[in-house]
């Protein structure tokens, strides 16, 4: 099937402190249909919300499967991790939760794939900036392209409104918690290996840490421009919201602290912990993505439809 670009009016359904607002306006979604045996496929690309120096980073790639039938579907967004050459790890729980009767868009964030400031470089580098400007902007393009994938979601056939849910690992549990706080779409999030107060764990981790401080970027600047990105500053807001956080014991790269602040984050949050580190939890892949699912399921089976 060809690329078809129907204009679409999309409307927030919840006001939000400025950094993170997500404003109405008609856009053009490129669609193109990849089907397979069981699934519907669709390559989607949409314009980010925010425009970025870089010409290929300014369009967001979505990949949306939906099961045969008429729908509506149950849908989670997936976020993935920054830096991966691959989705190998997302893939995981995108099959379960196809295999669970899930419709699933999972976003190319920015940096990542096809968003590449240029092809020779490795998915997700771009991201980590030398400035504490940058990197908030980097990661609010996130949050904001998120919101429109959410808000395309929403008005989509065959995605059952009032079921859809938020996944996101590692840098995607970090902007995943930052659209939840804001963002009345998503009806449930889990959020594997993030954290909170995001001044406090880029300074910490194992990962980030270095860069920050060879790059010169001091406390004082992240906190003044990373101001009303962090899930922290909405607990108020996020004291009613479900969400289920899965966090390594021995992470160096989300340290425990702010693991902790993350539940601080989402008052009604469970959180549970399993041994091993950041990257060495990959072993939990055995297991974790089919009691992730069914979590989703169980939350979802227990939300009452009203008559739309």
């Amino acid at each position: 099937m060809p690329f078809a670009a129907p204009l679409f009016l999309f409307v927030p359904l919840l006001s939000a402190a400025p950094v993170l607002e997500y404003k109405p306006g008609a856009f053009a979604a490129e669609i193109r249909q990849t089907d397979r045996r069981d699934r519907l496929e669709y390559e989607i690309q949409f314009p980010s919300v925010l425009t970025s120096p870089f010409a290929a980073n300014n369009t967001v790639w979505g990949h949306l499967s939906l099961p045969s039938g008429p729908g509506p579907f149950p849908c989670i967004l997936v976020l993935p991790v920054m830096a991966a050459p691959n989705i190998w790890i997302e893939r995981r729980f995108i099959k379960r939760f196809e295999r669970d009767g899930f419709a699933v868009l999972w976003l190319e964030m920015p940096y990542q794939f096809h968003r590449r400031a240029h092809p020779t470089l490795p998915s997700g580098q771009g991201f980590l900036s030398r400035t504490a400007s940058r990197l908030a902007f980097n990661f609010r393009q996130s949050a904001l392209d998120a919101r429109r994938a959410l808000d395309w979601l929403s008005r989509h056939p065959k995605v059952d409104r009032r079921r859809i849910g938020l996944f996101g690992i590692s840098l995607g549990a970090l902007v995943g918690s930052a659209v939840y706080s804001v963002d009345a779409t998503p009806q449930y999030a889990v959020f594997l290996l993030g954290g909170a107060d995001f001044p406090d764990l880029v300074g910490r981790s194992a990962m980030t840490g270095p860069f920050i401080r060879r790059a010169g970027i001091k406390p004082e600047e992240l906190r003044s421009e990373w101001r009303g990105l962090d899930p922290l500053e909405y607990q108020q807001n996020n004291r009613a919201k479900p969400a289920l956080l899965v966090n390594a014991s021995w992470d160096r790269v989300i340290p425990a602290a702010n693991a902790l602040k993350l539940k601080e984050a989402f008052p009604g949050s469970r959180q549970f912990w399993v041994p091993l580190g950041h990257y060495s939890s990959l072993l939990h892949l055995v297991w974790i993505p089919r009691y992730i699912s069914r979590d989703f399921l169980s939350v979802f089976r227990s939300i009452k439809v009203k008559n739309p």
